[in-house]
């Protein structure tokens, strides 16, 4: 049962800290297609800039161009601290 128990705590702390990207990327006038993985896709206009900008902070995110959404990117949900220093990230190149 405890491993029942913990698998249930990890799946509760990953929507939260989706919830807090989600949240974050709104704050920053983003928005984001739900998502049910522990990724989002975020529509942050000229993305191939923002990706090379974010890479310049030591930010890893995927842009998804190559599936013809040139203004997305997909971001992986990270724990709260990672979610945050992404955020701040992400706000510096806007």
């Amino acid at each position: 049962m405890r491993g029942i128990a913990a698998v249930a705590a990890r799946a509760q702390r990953a929507r939260r800290d989706a919830q807090q990207l989600v949240a974050g990327l709104a704050e920053l006038n983003i928005d984001s297609v739900p998502s049910k993985g522990n990724f989002l896709l975020a529509k942050v206009g000229d993305a191939a800039r923002i990706n090379q900008e974010l890479l310049q902070q030591g930010v890893i995110v995927r842009p998804v161009a190559n599936y013809g959404l040139p203004a997305f990117l997909r971001i992986s949900v990270g724990l709260a601290g990672q979610n945050a220093r992404f955020l701040a990230a992400l706000k510096a190149c806007l």
